[in-house]
């Protein structure tokens, strides 16, 4: 506290800074330089904010030091004078922009840069950034060429965390414009450039980690969708870098990259583009989520808020976005279909490998990520096609803005009936505009997919990689959306018509059993995932391979050191999906599915390897579990009712102890280990015997948990065993005492004593704790043996106890 007020010392840092002509390499080798910068002594900021001395630290940073002594300390000290956040030192580098011009010629350095030079100038401007952003966003725009410098080392981790922190300015007003200059730079183009096939892999995975990470940023700061003022916050998820990499042009040039016949590093390319198409898959399908919720939030208030406050419904335009949104990068993955399908029969790559299994031909990433992004597109079929903004998504919402329908409701008293009246005027003429939308491009790929059989090949593959567990994943995910997307669309309930606000607009049918456009629509979705199913279950021989696999696992079991084959588990799980479909939507195929169905080999599976499968996943892990009454539990969590006692029987009986105390006889378990079962015979023969040896086993087990737990141990001493014996005993007696049913008042009168009968008890009880050694005297017996002192002390003896009545009366 005395430095509050002037007493603290002074440093040897001020005492530097009085000398005349004092460097910069002086104060790097104070070791309290940083302490006083971080305590803001004003001398030293002073000096530090001196134009020269600016420009020697950034120049400290940026030019590696030939002295092995200097090289690593004096970069460090002067990135670490930054990071003090000093704001007097972040204003003069900003006020004199030739100081940053010079620090940033870093870049203008031939990539590799030193990894360490790359993190202290990521990490200063990332100071500068927030102290000063509009000033360093205004600086950036002026380099001609900061982002082509930006993206020679955008190898480095540190410079693609800077080019990271340049987008996420836009999320701040002074930021503001950054994102679309970086557009008009070009940095998207550079960055798939960099996919081709023809340069390193290294290369590939630089430029598909930044992107991955340019859609990450972008999303993320995208926020929450509401609106303020009657303004969408933001209509369409990411931003303009976002929605140059999902045009049609950049998603053309990238799969022609994957797909490239003849380059190199092709199916390098091949997956860098996987994992990019599968992010912006993601991103979407979150995107469908946060709406899907938004609207949830927006009916559950509606129907039971009693006042005109709701929550924000998503508006018509994100409904919009949303519905086109990721239309290029489908149509040409839909262009795409055949070539993708050539890639899963014959690879590029069928390099033989010396794998655990031998020298075969592994299944490659080219055909597994191939795999993963049919996958994901059938995700996003499910999650399109099942959502409840599937009508708002594929017909548009009808020409009344949400103000109007809102003052609407207002003025009628009947809110419900008010939303529904507006939705309803129009919203067949909306419906008949034809739009292309996202699930326009699904339905023609799920059309693809059939004829090109990708979904039998992925079965072949499944079976034929019995050890690719990633495969397996994949190809399961498939199948399970495929067959869950057919059952819902297939149910004419699950589609009925419905407004924003939850409730049916129109009735299911139109008049003369006229189809709604709803209806229509769902009706050739569910047609084109039937013909999907079909591609499985027939084309695929699904049921077949099933059960063929099985009979191949049972012959490698039975071999010597035989295992199950890998993939006996995921397909445990295609069964249950097989036999979840066949249970709602078997009366939709015809009969070349229920032979399949219904033959003889597929039913002995469902009722027995099947069956005796799940009944063994169903079993407890460990046994039976016990429960806390001691009693076996004849399955997971419940109590054999055979054990229980009937309703309404008397409780147990109560024993009573010799001096008149009732303790009822703690259950004893059958399942214990040896020592327990000798307790258990010894408990037995006590309550046998009149349940003194019970009582005495009982009394010494919480006597000597309490002495354990006593903070005053030691004031008794601790020299002799014998002594805490006797404690525990006068302990024990007590216990006794207050299980007899004296009143407060007594009690208190009987444990009042001083300290000198504390003195007197102590020394008697160390002589009583010699003379009772054996173990199984019980407490009562032990309180015979204070006869008449237990008066003296105030503490009733044994007989007294169980007559009620206290000498102390």
């Amino acid at each position: 506290m005395f430095w509050r007020f002037g007493f603290h010392p002074a440093s040897n840092v001020d005492a530097l800074l009085e000398k005349e002509g004092v460097t910069l390499e002086e104060l790097f080798e104070e070791d309290e330089l940083l302490q006083e910068c971080k305590s803001h002594n004003s001398k030293l900021i002073e000096f530090l904010c001196r134009p020269e001395i600016l420009l020697q630290l950034l120049n400290t940073i940026i030019i590696e030091n030939p002295d092995e002594a200097k090289k690593f300390k004096y970069p460090y000290l002067a990135s670490e004078i930054f990071g003090c956040e000093i704001y007097a030192i972040s204003d003069a580098v900003i006020t004199q922009p030739d100081l940053l011009e010079t620090f940033w010629t870093l870049l203008d350095a031939p990539a590799p840069i030193h990894p360490l030079q790359a993190s202290y100038f990521s990490k200063v401007n990332g100071i500068l950034m927030q102290k000063k952003a509009g000033d360093m966003v205004e600086f950036v725009k002026s380099q001609s060429k900061s982002i082509q410098n930006i993206l020679t080392h955008v190898g480095n981790s540190s410079i693609a965390e800077l080019l990271l922190k340049i987008i996420s300015l836009e999320e701040i007003p002074e930021g503001q414009g950054i994102v679309p200059w970086l557009s008009q730079q070009g940095l998207i183009p550079a960055l798939v450039e960099r996919l081709d096939p023809n340069l390193d892999i290294e290369t590939h995975n630089t430029a598909a980690q930044t992107l991955l990470d340019i859609i990450a940023v972008s999303y993320q700061n995208v926020g929450p969708m509401e609106q303020e003022d009657g303004a969408p916050a933001n209509v369409g998820g990411g931003n303009s870098l976002v929605d140059e990499l999902k045009s049609e042009a950049m998603m053309r040039k990238i799969f022609g990259f994957m797909l490239d016949k003849t380059a190199p590093n092709a199916t390098s390319s091949l997956s860098s583009g996987v994992i990019i198409m599968i992010e912006l898959i993601r991103r979407y399908c979150s995107e469908i989520e946060q709406a899907e919720f938004q609207q949830h939030q927006f009916q559950t208030q509606m129907m039971q808020s009693a006042r005109n406050e709701f929550g924000i419904l998503p508006t018509s335009e994100k409904m919009k976005s949303l519905a086109v949104d990721l239309n290029d990068l489908l149509k040409v993955i839909g262009e795409k279909v055949g070539e993708f399908s050539q890639l899963l029969e014959q690879p590029r790559n069928m390099n033989l490998a010396d794998t655990t299994l031998g020298r075969i031909t592994p299944l490659g990433s080219e055909r597994l990520r191939t795999c993963e992004l049919f996958a994901e597109i059938l995700h996003l079929q499910y999650l399109f096609f099942s959502s409840p903004l599937f009508e708002r998504l594929v017909f548009g919402d009808p020409p009344e803005d949400e103000d109007s329908m809102m003052e609407s409701k207002t003025s009628d008293g009947n809110a419900q009936g008010a939303v529904l009246e507006n939705l309803s005027v129009g919203v067949e003429g909306m419906r008949l505009k034809k739009v292309r939308n996202v699930g326009d491009e699904l339905s023609l790929i799920s059309e693809l997919l059939v004829q090109s059989k990708v979904l039998p090949m992925c079965l072949v593959l499944f079976f034929q990689f019995p050890w690719n567990n990633f495969l397996h994943s994949v190809v399961y995910d498939m199948i399970a959306k495929v067959f869950n997307t057919y059952s819902f669309t297939s149910q004419s309930s699950n589609f009925a018509p419905v407004g924003p606000d939850g409730n049916e607009l129109i009735p299911p049918a139109g008049e003369d059993g006229i189809l709604s456009p709803l209806e229509t629509k769902m009706k050739d979705v569910s047609g084109v995932f039937k013909r999907l199913v079909l591609s499985i279950l027939v084309e695929g021989k699904l049921t077949a391979k099933i059960t063929d696999a099985q009979r191949r696992n049972d012959f490698e079991v039975e071999q010597p050191k035989g295992v199950r084959l890998g993939y006996m588990g995921h397909l445990t799980y295609i069964s249950d999906e097989v036999s979840k479909l066949v249970e709602k939507c078997l009366d939709d195929f015809g009969p070349e599915v229920k032979e399949l169905i219904e033959s003889d080999d597929w039913q002995e599976y469902l009722g027995g390897v099947l069956r005796e499968t799940k009944d063994r996943d169903r079993q407890a892990l460990g046994g039976v579990r016990p429960t806390h009454t001691g009693q076996a539990a004849t399955s997971f969590g419940k109590i054999d009712e055979t054990d229980m006692p009937p309703l309404g029987a008397a409780p147990p009986p109560k024993k009573e102890l010799g001096g008149g105390l009732h303790h009822s006889t703690p259950p004893v378990s059958n399942d214990s280990d040896e020592e327990d079962d000798e307790l258990g015979k010894g408990v037995d023969a006590a309550i046998a015997d009149g349940g003194d040896a019970l009582g005495d086993q009982y009394a010494r087990y919480f006597c000597q948990n309490m002495v354990s737990d006593l903070p005053d141990r030691g004031i008794l001493g601790d020299d002799s065993d014998d002594e805490e014996e006797g404690l525990g005993e006068a302990i024990e007696e007590e216990l006794l005492m207050d299980e007899t049913g004296f009143d407060d008042e007594s009690k208190g009168e009987s444990m009042s004593i001083n300290s000198s009968e504390i003195d007197s008890i102590s020394s008697k009880l160390s002589d009583i704790g010699r003379t009772t050694a054996d173990a199984n005297s019980s407490p009562l017996q032990k309180q015979t043996a204070l006869g008449d002192e237990s008066v003296d002390s105030g503490v009733a003896t044994p007989a007294e106890a169980s007559s009620g009545t206290s000498s102390v009366q």
